[in-house]
């Protein structure tokens, strides 16, 4: 056999290996978002609307710079109609730009009689901890010194825009046997569709089917009973951690508490994201949390690496099997790669279909999801795949990581408490 036939007959065996990659990773992705899918009609279905009790509660917002929709988010938390709570919010510094709006959205909702907290208390961070994120460190300042009556502490983030039933929902939910913890997850709709904001939706579509499936809580919109804050020693846990949420499902569930995903609690933000440099660090950084803090870290970075992978060992063996005049190969393998895609394609858009059901059975306005938009969520695809595999290997190599225009540094040690050798912990760089 001369080289030229042998070189045809190890591409056309590699084009089988090409696209089986692909059709291997496709399989658990329909099954997941098929999963996903059924939970959010079964819940949605089953659960009925809770009622406003006077379950004493404590909402915490943490505040680090002016986000775009914070005054939006003031007027949401105003809107509650959970009958018994205290708003705490933790600023930066009384110099932190967001101290300000704090204070006069606060102020105006209070003096035009639309708050419903009982009381609400802003105070500055107490100081800049050893170890540790400054949001974790808020966090700590405001929990360390909840009321005695508190039962469940919520947490909620800067651009996470609720629903007045929002609390209500999560301080019944929090309270079911059993339950530690629950949260919801935040749903992009970008209102001018950039390229850089329909990728983060893309992403983000896919990441929360991963989330409610490895129960990784969404510290945007989270309540824990405070039973389960002080048995699972979260408080000082949370210490040395960059993140508080994927902290959080490792002690939870060696505490004996179970962790809820709710779809009645998706966030809505509408704001685009600027540039495709920046998105891929910030998707980096939220991969980070799970490398760091979550047990279920392997799948999601075999997921983020595989996809891609799979899809450019596939165009690699079509480009070989065209130079070795095997158009039939190439366009078979071809052919795998644009049904791979159209099927993912299909798999993001019923995943899209199922939130918006949920979002407009509660009330909440979302646009239509006209044929355009379809295409054009569609054609960032690939796009959002690259991005993913930018941003996966970022997290996987990651020495330090930039949070709100600090730096922190990962550092490795033991963890004698739970079965992993190793534990991870940040602090602030000099």
């Amino acid at each position: 056999m001369n080289g030229l036939a042998l070189g045809v007959v190890v591409v056309g065996g590699a084009a089988g290996g090409g696209v089986a990659p692909a059709v291997a990773l496709f399989v658990p992705q329909a099954a997941l978002t098929a999963w996903f899918v059924r939970l959010l009609a079964r819940q949605s279905r089953a659960a009925p609307r809770p009622e406003a009790t006077t379950t004493p509660a404590e909402v915490v917002l943490c505040l680090k710079g002016r986000d775009p929709q914070l005054e939006e988010v003031f007027v949401a938390l105003a809107a509650q109609q959970h009958h018994h709570w205290r708003l705490r919010v933790i600023v930066d510094s009384t110099s932190d730009p967001a101290w300000e709006v704090a204070r006069e959205a606060t102020a105006r909702l209070e003096r035009e009689g639309r708050a419903s907290w009982h009381t609400c208390t802003i105070e500055p961070l107490a100081g800049r901890p050893a170890a540790g994120s400054l949001k974790c460190a808020s966090l700590r300042q405001a929990l360390l010194t909840l009321d005695p009556a508190t039962r469940v502490a919520a947490l909620v983030d800067a651009d996470a825009v609720v629903h007045d039933r929002w609390l209500v929902t999560l301080v019944d939910a929090c309270l079911e046997e059993g339950v530690g913890a629950v949260s919801g997850n935040r749903w992009y709709e970008p209102e001018e569709s950039s390229v850089a904001g329909t990728v983060r939706a893309v992403w983000n579509g896919g990441a929360i089917v991963q989330m409610a499936a490895f129960g990784i809580p969404w510290g945007g919109s989270l309540a824990i009973r405070r039973e389960a804050m002080e048995a699972t020693g979260w408080c000082d846990l949370i210490t040395s951690t960059l993140c508080e949420d994927t902290a959080l499902a490792g002690p939870l569930a060696r505490a004996g508490w179970r962790y809820r995903f709710l779809p009645a609690l998706f966030a809505v933000d509408t704001d685009d994201a600027d540039a495709l440099r920046p998105l891929t660090r910030w998707i980096a950084r939220q991969l980070l949390t799970a490398r760091l803090h979550h047990p279920r870290w392997p799948l999601v970075a075999v997921h983020g690496l595989g996809t891609s992978l799979a899809l450019m060992l596939a165009l690699v063996v079509a480009l070989l099997t065209w130079r070795a005049g095997r158009g039939d190969l190439t366009g078979g393998v071809l052919t795998a790669v644009v049904a791979y895609e159209a099927a993912s394609i299909g798999l993001l858009l019923s995943i899209a279909l199922a939130v918006h059901r949920v979002l407009i059975a509660d009330g909440r306005p979302l646009r239509p999801l006209s044929l355009t938009r379809v295409a054009w969520l569609g054609a960032c695809v690939p796009l959002t795949q690259c991005v993913y595999a930018v941003a996966t290997l970022r997290a996987l190599t990651a020495r330090t990581v930039e949070w709100r225009g600090v730096v922190y540094e990962i550092v490795w040690g033991r963890d004698a408490n739970a079965r992993a050798a190793r534990r991870a912990a940040v602090r602030i760089t000099p």
